[in-house]
C-alpha cells in the first residue's frame, strides 16, 4: 500500500515535529544536567568555598553573582586590588561557565571595604601591553617566558598585544603586572582589561 502526495507531505511534518520534541527534551536534559554538576561542585557560589583551596571564603557580591550566573569561584585573596587601591578587601578569580567549553572565560572580580562600593570587573586571565616604539613582536617573544606568557592577539583599536597568562591569582596577577611595568625598555603600558557583561 502507497501513500499518496498528501500523506507523504503529513508523514514528513508529523516527523520532523518528532524530531524537534526529542531534539528539545534532550538539550534541556543536557543543561539541568550540566547545571546539577555545577551545583555540586567547590566553588559553587552556595559552598563559599574557593575550588582550588576549598577553605571557607566571603560570598561573591550579589552583583557579580548576578553578572555571572553559575560560575565558579577558582580563588580568593584579601588585600591584592590589580589597581592598587588602598582600601581593597576582597578578590575573587570566577570560571565562567558557559554551555560550551569555548565559553569559558576566567573574571577577576576586585570589591574594596568602603560602604555601598560596587565590585569591578576584569578579565584575569589577559594582560593589554603597549610597547616602546622601537620593540618589535618578535622581540616581545624572546621577552617572554613561554610557559607562562602566549601572545594571542592584538587590540587594533588601541595597538595593544594581548598576552595570555597562566599564573591567575589576584596576588600573581598583581605580580606580573608589576614586573612587566619594571620593564621599561619594552612596555609604555601594561593593564588588565576591565569585563563586561553582555
Amino acid at each position: 500500500m502507497s501513500l499518496n502526495k498528501k500523506e507523504r507531505r503529513i508523514s514528513i511534518w508529523i516527523g520532523i515535529a518528532i524530531g524537534v520534541a526529542c531534539s528539545s527534551m534532550i538539550v534541556r536534559y543536557a543543561l539541568k544536567h550540566k547545571e546539577n554538576q555545577i551545583s555540586g561542585r567547590p566553588g559553587n557560589y552556595e559552598s563559599n568555598t574557593s575550588a582550588s583551596s576549598q577553605s571557607i571564603i566571603p560570598s561573591l557580591p550579589k552583583d557579580a553573582q548576578k553578572k555571572i550566573p553559575n560560575g565558579i569561584v577558582v580563588y580568593h585573596e584579601f588585600n591584592q586590588s590589580i589597581t592598587e587601591d588602598p582600601f581593597a578587601s576582597n578578590s575573587w578569580v570566577v570560571e565562567t561557565s558557559g554551555n560550551f567549553r569555548s565559553e569559558r572565560l576566567f573574571i577577576l572580580v576586585e570589591q574594596n571595604n568602603q560602604p555601598d562600593s560596587d565590585p569591578r570587573y576584569f578579565r584575569a586571565s589577559e594582560i593589554y601591553a603597549r610597547l616602546k616604539p622601537a620593540v618589535s613582536k618578535k622581540k616581545l617573544e624572546s621577552f617572554l617566558n613561554q610557559d607562562e606568557y602566549r601572545i594571542i592577539g592584538k587590540n587594533s583599536k588601541t595597538d595593544e598585544f594581548i598576552i595570555q597568562i597562566k599564573k591567575i591569582r589576584p596576588s600573581e596577577i598583581r605580580n606580573t603586572l608589576r614586573f612587566f611595568k619594571k620593564e621599561v625598555s619594552i612596555f609604555n603600558d601594561v593593564r588588565v582589561p576591565i569585563w563586561a557583561s553582555n
